[in-house]
């Protein structure tokens, strides 16, 4: 085989594999905030069923979608920056993804937008398409936009879908959270269990 035929085959197999290159990309923002704590299904804690739940989604998903996973409100009380990339972009097992989420202890704030903001700096410039998947049981605390920011996003180029999953939240708060999909094509969930939880990730992989 010639040299150059080598290295075209490279350099596809490299695309293949690559999650810069990838045409479909995700990431889901998980809410650790502090309010997490309030129970929703008897004695359990949102957080709690959360976690099994996002768990097992994790690990039943379509694992040759790379995936982005950001959360909030796990390190600091009262911290508008507490948000963290605790899985960046790539293609990391199921389970090490449910691993890392069940480490994460509720304690601040709810910085929706920043949050949205560091997930779009997740979606690599090569992907087609992208869908951001807001786990939430709150509104924004921190005195940011989504609504602006969610219009950034649809003024874009690629095509980003950012979706909101309400969990535990009023059929109110979850309208107030409507144009972040409206604007961009995503959907909105109004969840108030570990199934109807379950139901939304499904719906939105």
């Amino acid at each position: 085989m010639k040299p150059h035929a080598l290295l075209l085959g490279a350099t596809l197999a490299f695309g293949a594999l690559s999650p810069a290159m990838a045409e479909r990309v995700g990431v889901l923002v998980f809410d650790a905030s502090g309010s997490m704590w309030n129970r929703v299904e008897g004695n359990r804690t949102r957080i709690e069923v959360a976690r099994d739940v996002v768990g097992e989604y994790f690990t039943g998903r379509d694992a040759s979608v790379p995936l982005a996973v950001i959360a909030y409100g796990h390190n600091r009380r009262g911290d508008c920056r507490d948000i963290e990339v605790i899985a960046p972009m790539g293609r990391a097992a199921g389970a090490t993804l449910a691993q890392r989420l069940r480490a994460l202890t509720p304690r601040g704030m709810t910085p929706l937008t920043e949050s949205l903001r560091q997930a779009r700096a997740q979606i690599p410039a090569t992907a087609e398409s992208a869908d951001i998947i807001l786990v939430t049981d709150g509104l924004e605390t921190c005195q940011g936009d989504p609504c602006a920011l969610a219009a950034e996003f649809a003024a874009e180029g690629i095509n980003i879908r950012a979706h909101v999953v309400g969990f535990g939240l009023s059929r109110t708060e979850v309208q107030a959270l409507s144009c972040i999909t409206e604007q961009t094509g995503g959907r909105l969930f109004e969840t108030n269990s570990g199934a109807e939880l379950a139901e939304a990730l499904r719906e939105v992989s």
